[in-house]
């Protein structure tokens, strides 16, 4: 990555930064002892000076400091998932899910105790069970919207065609807002010119 011309190595950094968040707001306990982060997550400022190395899924990513008028100039025309609100959002989500992770339970005195442990492996219970309540509310879009795509698909009539994209996407929107925090931001499928139907001048 350093050998990337500067502004690339930028970008991927910014990108990085997303995708670290998003893996923090969904695996929590994975960072509870990475003290540097977590000591990023303080503020958008305490962010931009991040310098870390990390992997999701088995690949590594790289995230170098930067300064908070770069990152606002580098996201101001970006679209809301690549927006700095929403990476703020994401910012603070993550520093609540690894406190709420790692605050000891008030009735446990030491972390080697039989409570503290249980108390631990049931939080891991509850992520994982947020995590399948996400799968299957995707998949279950993924499964509506392909039957969408198909109605849509075979239909001729200008009007009634858009009026379908309108019903799918309401209903897109309606199932993804099931999702907590902050999976549940349906608001990149909420811009009044996405999805409309450019007619053929021909």
């Amino acid at each position: 990555m350093k050998n990337e011309p500067k502004q690339k190595m930028i970008d991927a950094s910014i990108n990085s930064t997303f995708l670290l968040l998003l893996d923090a707001c969904r695996s929590p306990t994975t960072y509870i002892d990475n003290v540097e982060f977590i000591a990023a997550l303080k503020s958008q400022a305490s962010l931009c000076s991040l310098d870390m190395e990390f992997s999701v899924d088995g690949v590594s990513h790289s995230i170098l400091p930067l300064s908070l008028n770069t990152l606002k100039n580098k996201t101001k025309n970006n679209t809301y998932e690549k927006s700095l609100p929403f990476l703020d959002k994401l910012r603070r989500h993550a520093k609540k899910a690894i406190s709420e992770t790692s605050a000891p339970s008030s009735t446990t005195f030491t972390k080697r105790t039989k409570s503290a442990l249980e108390d631990k492996i049931q939080k891991q219970k509850d992520s994982i069970d947020q995590l399948h309540a996400i799968n299957l509310i995707l998949t279950q879009a993924l499964a509506i919207n392909r039957r969408d795509l198909l109605t849509i698909a075979s239909t001729n009539n200008n009007g009634l065609r858009q009026k379908r994209i309108n019903d799918a996407l309401d209903r897109i929107i309606k199932i993804l807002s099931l999702n907590p925090e902050p999976f549940n931001d349906v608001a990149i499928l909420s811009m009044k010119t996405h999805l409309e139907l450019v007619h053929n001048e021909k």
